[in-house]
């Protein structure tokens, strides 16, 4: 499905027609589901943002780990699809410490990133154009041809200040392989994840010093992220280019 979803197709084809109107069918009705998602999600997301919220997922879990743990992993992966509910990987730190927040954590984004991919793949551009607006996707649309610098896209995962959400999107678009997407450029969020988890747990016990240690730590790869973030996409787009030509 590769090249956004341009199909090598006789548009008055029937195979074409039939494709199209599928596609109209999904998008609609993926559409609709995620508008009721997002609708119904949104105040729950804006009060975790609130410490009585917190309290109350606290409270969930006290009562029933197993259902809190289901609770936050959907979460997370909600987070990854719609962008409505808030990072929650401190907040699992907090909840459930260090180990078990990491995991959660790890397969709710999991759990969204193969959603975002087996409906990209089914439906292709328009579903991307659902959550990004043309300015945005244009930036990134250098990547469409790619699937040999894959090293290059996890390192845009691992380091703080990129668009993680936007790559979800487009690179199920590109010639990129599953493999490589689900076992090299999705494991690249865990060791971000890991310090977040591990900043929830040191607020819980009250060891602020590990806690300031590892914000101070996120904060400098952060910065050097979004300061370089612009050079160190137009090399990523230099070596593409540059592949291309080969």
């Amino acid at each position: 499905m590769g090249e956004y979803d341009k199909l090598q197709l006789d548009k008055n084809s029937a195979t074409y027609k039939r494709r199209l109107i599928t596609k109209i069918l999904l998008l609609v009705i993926v559409g609709g589901a995620f508008v009721f998602m997002a609708v119904k999600l949104y105040p729950f997301a804006a009060h975790l943002k609130t410490n009585e919220g917190r309290e109350y997922l606290k409270g969930i879990i006290e009562e029933n780990e197993i259902k809190g743990a289901i609770l936050f992993t959907s979460l997370q992966a909600a987070q990854i699809i719609l962008g409505v509910v808030p990072p929650l990987q401190i907040l699992g730190g907090m909840l459930f410490g260090t180990v078990k927040g990491a995991i959660f954590s790890t397969v709710g984004i999991y759990l969204g990133s193969v959603v975002v991919f087996v409906l990209v793949k089914l439906i292709g551009y328009p579903i991307v154009q659902l959550f990004f607006d043309e300015k945005k996707i244009s930036k990134y649309k250098f990547l469409q041809n790619e699937q040999k610098v894959v090293t290059g896209f996890a390192l845009l995962y691992l380091l703080p200040g990129f668009p993680k959400d936007i790559l979800t999107y487009l690179l199920p678009l590109t010639k990129i392989k599953k493999r490589d997407f689900f076992y090299v450029i999705i494991p690249a969020r865990i060791p971000a994840v890991i310090i977040s988890a591990v900043v929830g747990a040191s607020i819980r016990d009250e060891n602020y010093v590990l806690a300031i240690t590892c914000s101070v730590i996120v904060i400098i790869v952060t910065g050097f992220g979004l300061f370089f973030r612009g050079r160190i996409m137009d090399k990523f787009q230099h070596r593409i280019e540059k592949n291309k030509n080969k």
